[in-house]
């Protein structure tokens, strides 16, 4: 059996573990409830948007002369991974390197990646690392400008021909999935939106078409370059709000498991520092009687 003294100090470092862990469970939680928030209520602006691109590509696809909606054949993969710039967030990033193995094995991928994570396992795994980008917690359009500027630029030179965003999303609070999302060429979009619709428990049932003429002024391209130049950012900041509460939510709920199993401890080693005293105070019960006889 360990010594009393080694029992003590191990217990006062499972408490202060689980001090920290406590910390950095409430903070995760705070940054999740925010980011949950902001990412749920950008939703209906990107469900609206999304459907007047399509309705604006079904209806006029012949005219539209933009390089986002004209079809390519696919030689080069554009691959936006959203990872974490920190650990501690269970197997939220394990989940997106199964991704990648899984879905992106052609060898005709080139990676750019937002967080530190990421960047390293794309690095370890020898693929085609264009740049790294790292975004702070508070994800405001303005710091993805570059990560904009970068994709759009390489799309349109022709380094990629297609251009897709892996992250991870929240299912629920304890459960998390990895999804790709196409941005790139806007070719149909009625996926999307349906999957938006699913996720804000919109209904599709009932919903008749709108054959009202739309008049667009000036014309028609000039609505097609700024709406398409729109879309493909709100996009993209889209998906990077649902990747970090997606994380902040991992976060949150490893370091409660991690405060649960140090609290756990805490216990065992109080149940086995009893035990020691108890055995300790008993031998010098015996030694005195010992000494008494002698």
């Amino acid at each position: 059996m360990k010594g009393v003294r080694e029992i003590k100090r191990r217990m006062r470092a499972v408490a202060n573990t689980a001090k920290i862990t406590r910390a950095m469970q409430l903070v995760a939680s705070s940054k999740m409830k925010k980011a949950q928030r902001i990412a749920v209520s950008g939703r209906q602006y990107i469900l609206a948007l999304s459907e007047i691109v399509d309705c604006l590509a079904s209806a006029n696809g012949k005219y539209i002369k933009h390089p986002f909606f004209k079809k390519r054949e696919i030689k080069h993969r554009g691959v936006l991974i959203i990872g974490t710039e920190k650990g501690l967030c269970g197997s939220l990033n394990q989940g997106l390197v199964k991704k990648i193995i899984t879905d992106f094995s052609a060898g005709n991928e080139k990676f750019v990646t937002i967080g530190k994570k990421a960047s390293q396992f794309v690095s370890k795994l020898r693929r085609d690392l264009l740049a790294d980008f790292s975004v702070s917690d508070r994800v405001e359009l303005c710091e993805l400008r570059p990560v904009i500027e970068f994709l759009k630029n390489a799309y349109l030179r022709g380094e990629v021909d297609s251009i897709e965003v892996v992250y991870s999303r929240s299912v629920n609070p304890l459960t998390h999935e990895q999804v790709c999302n196409k941005v790139l060429p806007m070719l149909n979009l009625s996926a999307e939106i349906s999957s938006l619709k699913k996720r804000m428990h919109i209904s599709e049932e009932g919903n008749a078409a709108d054959s009202r003429e739309v008049i667009f002024e000036p014309n028609v391209q000039a609505i097609v370059d700024k709406l398409s130049h729109m879309f493909f950012s709100q996009s993209i900041f889209r998906d990077v709000l649902e990747a970090k509460a997606a994380e902040h939510s991992a976060r949150m709920f490893a370091m409660k498991n991690a405060t649960d199993n140090a609290d756990s401890l805490s216990k065992n080693l109080a149940m086995e520092y009893n035990k020691a005293r108890q055995a300790k105070i008993t031998n010098e019960i015996i030694e005195i009687a010992a000494a008494a006889n002698g």
